[in-house]
């Protein structure tokens, strides 16, 4: 299974350009960043998504413990009865 490191603060991707302050150069950082944006907002949808994969899996697996822990105490309720003597009576005359 991939597992991702801890991460803090995402950290924007460096360039290897140096910086010129030109108007291509702002749209050219415009366009990354609304590129970044959107990356972002479908990896949040994914997670949001599996977010609510989980939380139905959950209630699924709440409800069968509940259902099993009802069948053993069923279960220890009938083996104590059982378990418990049975007398016949008998009737006797003098």
């Amino acid at each position: 299974m991939h597992r991702t490191p801890n991460r803090g603060q995402i950290q924007a991707k460096l360039s290897s350009m140096p910086p010129q302050r030109s108007q291509a150069r702002v749209y050219l950082n415009a366009y990354k960043m609304m590129l970044e944006k959107e990356r972002l907002e479908q990896e949040l949808q994914k997670l949001e998504a599996r977010r609510h994969q989980i939380q139905q899996r959950l209630a699924i697996l709440n409800s069968q413990i509940i259902a099993e822990e009802d069948i053993a105490h069923q279960q220890a309720n009938t083996d104590l009865e059982d378990n418990t003597p049975k007398f016949n009576t008998l009737t006797l005359e003098y």
